[in-house]
């Protein structure tokens, strides 16, 4: 019986190691084509988002509204609240609602149905003079 506990409890914890993992790996990825910039402050709205993104090696995950660049966010609640201290900053979503919501978030990276979504908005980034490399053309929708 401990035999089978101790492979479950190993199981899992590699299963959110993965996840961890991964989750780091694709928001590393998406907030250094948006931003351009060696080792981005970012802020983080949803503190469960906040304590995965922390263990990121290439991001700085900040507190300090004032002082990033870029902020995910999780509601809109999330976007008036930054504003109110920091009126240029980059939003990006981590639901599609919230993409469509309100027009100064640039994208999204959320999951549907199982599978993981990557949107941007083609206006948003030209407003922003963002420029993502070739592999995200794809994911630029126009409204």
């Amino acid at each position: 019986m401990k035999k089978v506990l101790i492979v479950l409890i190993l199981v899992f914890s590699h299963i959110y190691a993965l996840d961890k993992d991964s989750t780091i790996k694709i928001y590393d990825e998406i907030i250094h084509s948006i931003l351009h910039t060696q080792k981005p402050f970012v802020y983080v709205a949803n503190k469960a988002y906040r304590d995965i993104l922390k263990f990121s090696t290439n991001i700085v995950v900040s507190l300090d509204i004032s002082k990033v660049t870029m902020a995910i966010v999780t509601t809109k609640r999330d976007i008036n609240n930054i504003k109110k201290i920091n009126q240029n900053i980059i939003f990006f979503a981590t639901k599609e609602g919230l993409l469509f919501e309100d027009d100064t978030v640039v994208g999204a990276f959320y999951w549907k149905k199982g599978r993981s979504q990557l949107i941007f908005i083609k206006q948003r980034l030209d407003k922003y003079n963002i420029k993502l490399p070739k592999e995200y053309k794809k994911f630029i929708i126009k409204l």
